[in-house]
């Protein structure tokens, strides 16, 4: 192995394992405030759509974080009703949370974009030397 790849594994490393520590430190927080959230997976993932969704309609990666920190936490407004106002068990709440983004995410996205759960293509891109598709052009983005 060289050092090329070796430096490559580390920076993907770094890059995967960023936001799931952000997660687990999520967590951490809302356990010592007394509220166990096992919905983290499901915020993450509702962040992560309506921010590239609302970044594709609007054509600003500024509107679509915005938007993004909004799903995040009206997801999160949610689970604290069900779970301080009303009472309810918090494990089920934050499975709850997991189940409606996972549906919600693949039903808002074949509305808007008709993709059932994909994200919308790049614009095509002109293939010329600095083409990001190596070898066969089977990727959405390379044809």
């Amino acid at each position: 192995m060289d050092y090329t790849t070796l430096i490559q594994l580390l920076d993907s490393t770094v890059r995967f394992a960023t936001p799931l520590l952000l997660a687990c430190l999520a967590g951490l927080f809302s356990e010592r405030a007394g509220i166990f959230d096992i919905g983290l997976e499901g915020k993450m993932l509702a962040a992560a759509f309506f921010t590239a969704a609302v970044a594709s309609l609007t054509g600003s990666a500024w509107i679509g974080l915005m938007g993004g920190i909004a799903a995040s936490l009206v997801l999160a407004g949610i689970h604290g009703v069900a779970s301080i106002t009303f009472r309810g068990n918090q494990l089920i709440s934050g499975v709850a949370i997991n189940a409606l983004a996972a549906g919600m995410t693949v039903l808002i996205a074949q509305d808007w974009f008709r993709q059932g759960g994909r994200t919308p293509p790049l614009a095509a891109m002109p293939a010329s030397r600095g083409s990001p598709c190596p070898g066969p052009r089977r990727w959405p983005m390379c044809r």
